[in-house]
């Protein structure tokens, strides 16, 4: 610490004896200063081009998200309360056989829609955190310190709850298809 005290309370001068050598001096730390400044700028530059960058991928990030998790929600809700509001009329449930592949359809709907419901939380929560991840390593590289290691696995729990929404969805499509013909097939 006293070295660096002592560099700053250091004249730049101080080898100098003539105006001439003080003028060479004096030129060669206003060109090191423009040098830096450039170099400032020009970090500068980048740091604010990447941060609009940045915000502009994320928001269209989160519009894709937001209408793939409305289009499955709402399917997964039409299709839910439209099988259990008119399979009746299509199949009288009362000699209906095999209800279980029915009542496993709704579940699979059901748990469809939580899916759908919980992965936007959670994401917007993992979202965060990662975004924090970047903003620290933007300034880390501003200031020309080593990157913060990204954690891969980070994103897993949401995408793994879309996906797991979408097979969902996809299995209460399919266990119905199947209750229908099941129970509409020639015997």
């Amino acid at each position: 610490m006293s070295a660096i005290i002592s560099d700053l309370n250091q004249d730049p001068y101080a080898g100098a004896e003539t105006e001439e050598e003080r003028q060479a001096i004096y030129e060669g730390l206003l060109i090191q200063h423009e040098k830096d400044v450039q170099e400032y700028e020009y970090k500068r530059k980048v740091y604010d081009d990447f941060s609009a960058a940045w915000d502009a991928q994320r928001q269209i990030q989160l519009e894709a998200d937001a209408r793939f998790h409305k289009n499955i929600l709402a399917m997964a809700a039409g299709s839910f309360g439209v099988s259990f509001a008119f399979i009746n009329q299509i199949i009288p449930l009362a000699g209906a056989a095999h209800t279980a592949v029915l009542v496993l359809s709704w579940l699979f709907f059901g748990l469809s829609i939580v899916c759908a419901v919980l992965e936007p939380r959670i994401g917007s929560v993992i979202q965060d955190r990662l975004l924090d991840d970047i903003e620290k390593n933007i300034e880390l590289g501003y200031e020309g310190r080593p990157y913060k290691e990204r954690n891969k696995w980070l994103m897993f729990p949401t995408r793994a709850l879309s996906w797991l929404s979408f097979i969902l969805f996809a299995g209460g499509v399919l266990c119905l298809l199947c209750f229908v013909y099941l129970n509409t097939a020639a015997p």
